[in-house]
């Protein structure tokens, strides 16, 4: 029985130093043994209102699932806008021409989590305006 004993406690010794050299090997290649969302921030972006709006996007690893949200920079820093996502699937951003006219600054080509494709406005004071059917057909996931 003390054999068994010593060869258990030697196992559980070299297990805690493998995973111990494992972690520090992650850190110092600027990793964690355990995978956490990746997001960047898709270009191009465009300038409208004044200010600089892209898609914040955001890969899962643990789901696989990819998702976008509307953000725009503030400060040096990407923010979401409320009420602009998580979405599956997004067109690329397009400023408008005529949108100071309308009240618009552009609109967003977005679809839901089992939606059809519809069309977001972003107004003049950031925040979503109005949302209607899409006449374009976005690609698949």
């Amino acid at each position: 029985m003390g054999q068994v004993a010593l060869g258990l406690r030697s196992l559980v010794l070299r297990i805690v130093v493998f995973v111990i050299m494992a972690a520090l090997l992650a850190w110092a290649l600027g990793g964690t043994l355990w995978p956490r969302s990746v997001s960047a921030i898709q270009r191009p972006v465009i300038n409208a209102g004044g200010v600089q709006w892209g898609w914040l996007v955001t890969v899962d690893p643990a789901s696989l699932e990819v998702s976008y949200e509307l953000s725009k920079r503030r400060d040096g820093r990407w923010e979401p806008v409320q009420g602009g996502g998580p979405f599956p699937a997004v067109m690329p951003l397009v400023a408008d021409t005529g949108g100071s006219q309308t009240g618009v600054l552009f609109h967003v080509s977005v679809r839901g989590q089992g939606d059809q494709p519809r069309v977001l406005a972003i107004g003049l004071n950031g925040v979503m305006e109005s949302t209607s059917p899409a006449d374009a057909v976005l690609v698949a996931d």
